[in-house]
């Protein structure tokens, strides 16, 4: 009988755990200096920007909308660095916009305590703010949060800007929806870019039954049925499809048609009409009130979820079955996979006893996580060491590396109080 690979237990010797923790700490050194030669490099592509600058304004007559000194300027620097002079372009606005916006961002990154990704995020999702001391105090949040990946920082990001805009998400969802649209862009070798820019629940819902779609498509219905094509393909052919043979609503209602699984988290307030603070769905971020409202009146099932007021953590679901009720309620908490840095969907992940039930844990909601199969694996076979702390996982490297891992809900709750001025922790 063939060995399961994943049955055999396995350590690192003393010697190669030396190793690897010296490899870790050469990692992190090489990390720390990327961040210091980003911070120089965002510095000599500001200052050229400067100097293009003032070329442009010591121009006679109206400067030219084509910003030639600029233009020229990023098509020098590119010869040296072997890049385009439009990515070069890019670079000079950028690195402009972190230096003299984000003074605190390029201080951070300048000291090695963020990296240059992370920065970037809080850049971008900062862009929002005219207002210097608004994009300060959006600024000082949100560098507390900087201890995860980049990926996971945009929506704490997005959290905070969320809630320091001085304008209702009422207010600036009605202004955003009129600039809805579709744009054909046309691609090399007979390929073009579709890009669609619509409301956030419209494009959950078509994200999930497209996937929906292309694992039914994918799978087949017997054996040797499988689809050759890749998944992105299948989505992509899906879409084509029910573009091009559906019947269009009079009025592109498209919310009344979601037969989609999309998870909105909705304050009662906001269901009751009593506040308008945005909702969130799963993996597209903020819903504007109004349309939380609407998906509201059109649910067959609810979960009501209850958080602690002091730290945000989903502690209680009071639906009727069990089962049906520990998975909305991870769903709820976790959103996707609980391993550091990974975000993979929950609906794609397993749901993990933390202390395995063989070994007597029970299952109860402060005992299980979602993980993505490949991390489940690791836990239960890497030599990895996990507590579940009501819902805060701790995580235990092979080498003795202690890593805490927020549920996301709980970070954006905390992330919004402490933009109204509470402490964020």
């Amino acid at each position: 009988m063939a060995t399961n690979p994943f049955d055999q237990r396995w350590d690192l010797s003393d010697a190669q755990r030396e190793q690897v923790l010296a490899i870790k700490a050469g990692l992190a050194y090489v990390e720390s200096a990327k961040a210091g030669l980003a911070a120089m490099e965002a510095t000599l592509q500001a200052q050229a920007y400067a100097i293009a600058q003032d070329v442009m304004s010591a121009m006679p007559g109206r400067p030219s909308s084509y910003q030639v000194p600029i233009r020229s300027m990023a098509a020098d620097l590119a010869a040296v660095t072997r890049v385009p002079d439009t990515s070069m372009r890019a670079k000079m606005d950028d690195a402009a916009i972190m230096i003299e916006r984000f003074p605190a961002t390029f201080t951070a990154l300048a000291e090695s305590r963020i990296t240059a990704a992370q920065a970037r995020v809080v850049c971008d999702e900062g862009g929002r703010f005219d207002d210097g001391e608004l994009r300060a105090r959006y600024e000082e949040i949100a560098l507390q949060f900087t201890d995860t990946t980049a990926g996971r920082l945009r929506p704490i990001c997005q959290a905070i800007a969320e809630r320091l805009q001085p304008q209702t998400i009422a207010e600036r969802h009605e202004a955003a929806n009129e600039r809805r649209g579709m744009w054909v862009t046309p691609e090399q070798d007979g390929m073009a870019l579709i890009q669609l820019l619509v409301d956030a629940a419209l494009a959950a819902g078509i994200d999930d039954r497209s996937n929906a779609i292309a694992r039914q498509v994918k799978t087949g219905t017997g054996e040797g049925d499988e689809d050759p094509r890749t998944l992105a393909q299948i989505r992509a052919d899906v879409v084509t499809d029910m573009l091009l043979t559906a019947t269009p609503t009079a009025a592109g209602e498209g919310l009344d048609e979601i037969r989609a699984v999309v998870h909105v988290t909705v304050p009662a307030e906001v269901i009751a009409g009593a506040d308008d603070q945005p909702a969130h769905a799963t993996r597209v971020g903020t819903v504007a009130p109004e349309t939380a409202r609407r998906l509201a009146g059109r649910a067959h099932t609810w979960a009501r979820l209850f958080r602690d007021p002091q730290t945000g953590a989903l502690t209680a679901v009071d639906t009727y079955t069990p089962t049906a009720e520990q998975r909305r309620f991870l769903t709820a908490r976790d959103e996707h996979c609980r391993f550091p840095g990974c975000r993979r969907p929950v609906r794609r992940c397993d749901i993990d006893h933390t202390v395995p039930y063989s070994e007597g844990g029970a299952t109860d909601v402060c005992n299980l996580a979602a993980l993505c199969r490949a991390h489940h694996v690791l836990k239960h076979h890497g030599r990895w060491g996990c507590r579940n702390e009501n819902g805060v996982m701790v995580w235990i490297t092979p080498t003795g590396q202690v890593l805490h891992e927020q549920p996301p809900p709980t970070v954006r709750f905390v992330a919004t109080a402490a933009a109204d001025g509470d402490p964020p922790f």
